[in-house]
């Protein structure tokens, strides 16, 4: 038996088995008391705002924020930014239950199977994020496609591994993908849907015939199309299941002729399904006489007093001059 062969073998298992590596950073975090400007109205559609964060670190890797989630309660905060970066941190709050600040930033590397960064957004474009007790699975938009990760007790992501069938075949655009994703509890309100236990991912601007956002239903055995009705000049960035099955969807527009907004739509879970055209139901929507970013992420909890809270994560750019990474939560009037 030649040694340098085994060797080799060897140290390519041990390369592989290598965690992700993680760096603490420091991230100011000044709270936002009123989101509608000069006003201290909370009323926002059917939602009421019970304060925010906006968020600020010298780090470079810090920013580009595109996909969340909070855990069950409300205590731990999940983020990835669009250049595979990983982001975790306990959440601070206050006696009423308000956002009041974060605890220790880590971060962490969405990687290849060796460890190693991507390198480009070509494949490293990460913006949809799912977390099911220790497992994340993160959506990535130009090489479309659901990656699954085993978190570790540190919170942070292991090797990638691919969770559903190919998105290859359906020719969706490229940097027009995968923005939203969420995925159907097998429990609760979803879980006697059609679509329990399996993805919603929707596309930003890869359109169907008709002009109307590309949707999709996808597990580990096949993938079935749907769509979602686009309307004045909004694009889908991310999506949630609420703890009774229904899906939020997050929209976001932005040009001179319409300017910057936001909008939230709900979908009924036993609405989504294959060869379905889905208008929903608009929640709330916000432009920029009230305190909003390029809104990119959202994420559902139920606080200790039954209340449905939404919290919206916004994307900047890492333009830091011009652009904030606001951290606002509502609570949903039911």
């Amino acid at each position: 038996m030649r040694l340098f062969p085994v060797l080799a073998a060897v140290l390519a298992v041990f390369a592989v088995a290598q965690p992700v590596h993680a760096d603490e950073i420091a991230v100011s975090a000044h709270p936002v008391t009123t989101f509608h400007i000069g006003s201290s109205d909370p009323v926002v559609g059917r939602l009421r705002f019970v304060g925010g964060l906006e968020l600020s670190a010298a780090d470079k890797r810090f920013g580009g924020l595109s996909g969340l989630r909070l855990s069950g309660d409300g205590g731990r905060l999940y983020a990835v930014s669009d250049d595979a970066n990983w982001f975790t941190a306990e959440l601070v709050r206050d006696s009423a239950g308000r956002l009041s600040g974060l605890g220790p930033v880590s971060v962490g590397c969405l990687c290849r199977q060796d460890s190693t960064r991507y390198g480009s957004k070509h494949w490293g474009d990460s913006e949809g994020l799912e977390v099911d007790g220790d497992t994340a699975y993160v959506s990535f938009e130009r090489l479309n496609r659901i990656n699954r990760y085993d978190l570790g007790r540190d919170h942070l992501p292991g090797r990638p591994v691919q969770a559903t069938a190919s998105f290859k075949r359906l020719n969706i655009g490229y940097n027009k993908g995968l923005e939203a994703m969420a995925l159907a509890p097998s429990k609760g309100g979803s879980a006697g849907s059609s679509i329990a236990g399996r993805f919603v991912a929707i596309a930003e601007e890869s359109l169907n015939a008709a002009g109307n956002n590309r949707a999709f239903i996808a597990d580990d055995r096949a993938i079935e199309e749907f769509a979602i009705t686009r309307s004045d000049a909004y694009s889908p960035t991310d999506a949630a299941f609420l703890p009774d099955g229904d899906l939020l969807v997050l929209e976001r527009r932005f040009g001179f002729a319409v300017g910057l907004g936001m909008r939230i739509r709900r979908f009924a879970v036993g609405d989504i399904r294959p060869g379905a055209v889905l208008s929903g139901e608009v929640l709330a929507e916000a432009d920029l006489s009230s305190r909003i970013d390029n809104m990119e992420g959202i994420a559902a909890w139920r606080d200790g007093e039954g209340r449905t809270r939404i919290a919206l994560v916004s994307d900047d750019n890492f333009n830091k001059r011009l652009q904030r990474t606001l951290l606002l939560e509502f609570v949903l009037d039911e």
